[in-house]
């Protein structure tokens, strides 16, 4: 069975964002009272690399396919999309888990944040693959994009470089 890749595309985007935004205001809501006290940043530079490179990705692909650049996929396969759903899905839920659970920690916050890395990491890696298939061009289509045509009017002007790019 098959989906329409432009619906799973903003499904996926949209679960990334509002997942990101829900950890942003919780991680913004516990700075402001202090939960970090003098190592707020520390607590933040901890967060930042845990989200942002898969929202990047999302960000600059849905700017591709609006420019036309993206890639042309019509269909993917419904398996697929679900399992790259429930994985992003379970991603966002641990790292919320992480921040909601810690005031009933017996370990301090930032023993926590640094333990977590040991299993959010491959979890991340996981995410990050499944994500590959929905926001990255196949190499067959990057090919097809590199090929440039000459421009007529360099071609006039004897302009080899424009007669042949890739040299």
């Amino acid at each position: 069975m098959t989906l329409p890749m432009s619906n799973c595309k903003r499904k996926l985007a949209t679960l990334w964002f509002s997942g990101a935004g829900v950890l942003f205001f919780v991680l913004l809501l516990q700075t402001i009272f202090g939960r970090y006290g003098n190592r707020s940043p520390d607590a933040w530079s901890w967060f930042l690399p845990t989200i942002l490179p898969t929202l990047s990705l999302v960000i600059g692909v849905l700017v591709m396919d609006v420019l036309g650049k993206g890639l042309r996929a019509i269909v993917v396969d419904a398996f697929l999309f679900r399992l790259t759903f429930g994985i992003s899905t379970a991603y966002l839920v641990a790292v919320l888990l992480l921040f909601l659970l810690q005031p009933f920690s017996t370990v301090s916050p930032f023993d926590l944040l640094n333990q977590s890395n040991l299993w959010l990491g491959p979890f991340q890696g996981l995410v990050a693959a499944a994500m590959g298939a929905f926001f990255v061009k196949s190499p067959e289509e990057s090919q097809e994009k590199a090929h440039v045509e000459p421009q007529p009017s360099a071609a006039l002007d004897g302009d080899s470089a424009a007669l042949h790019p890739h040299q």
